[in-house]
């Protein structure tokens, strides 16, 4: 008996996606990209908030390094009368000014520090000579007051006449990103005490 191979075709049923499944996927795939993207939106901003801190506590630190040096180095200023030296610093609102001796040929020069308030996003330059302006803290000052403050010593004792000076200067510093995020708030509440004018006072 001979067996013969069967020559009947054969047929692959093949069943697609019903509409059910695309919707799954497509949900499924809408929630994985907007996980990550949230996920990168949030790295970005957390690093944009870091990074202006930064810089925030930079300038914020470099404006009072800078001062606190300018007073170590302040002197009386020679046009200004005996009688007249709670005037040796002058202080205005937007205005700090006093004189230094800066050690070229035994110079001085008048520093100059002006605050310009901008809404929330002051600034501080510096200039020396009434040039050579520059600028410390570039739109990052939410707030700024510098009072100049004397006492003079008054009684029997052997300090009776001893003369004081210093600048009470209190800051709010506080950057802003790009997208809109506040950095963390810097406060500067210090009495800076000009060592040198103190003594030429006394």
């Amino acid at each position: 008996m001979v067996s013969r191979e069967s020559k009947s075709p054969v047929y692959t049923v093949f069943h697609g996606f019903t509409f059910v499944e695309i919707l799954v996927v497509i949900v499924l795939a809408v929630l994985i990209i907007g996980g990550i993207m949230l996920a990168f939106t949030q790295f970005r901003r957390g690093f944009s908030k870091g990074e202006e801190t930064g810089v925030t506590l930079q300038e914020s630190g470099m404006f009072l390094a800078r001062l606190r040096s300018d007073l170590i180095n302040a002197v009386p200023d020679t046009r200004l009368s005996p009688d007249r030296w709670r005037e040796a610093v002058q202080a205005t609102p937007d205005r700090l000014s006093f004189t230094v001796y800066t050690g070229e040929s035994d110079r001085t020069s008048v520093i100059e520090y002006r605050y310009v308030p901008g809404n929330g996003r002051g600034s501080i330059t510096r200039s020396e000579g009434g040039s050579r302006t520059r600028t410390l803290v570039n739109g990052r000052v939410d707030s700024l007051s510098w009072n100049v403050e004397t006492e003079e010593l008054v009684g029997k004792g052997t300090g009776s006449g001893t003369r004081f000076l210093w600048v009470d200067l209190r800051a709010r510093f506080r950057g802003e990103s790009p997208a809109g995020l506040k950095g963390k708030e810097v406060i500067v509440a210090t009495k800076l005490f000009p060592a040198r004018l103190i003594r030429s006072l006394n």
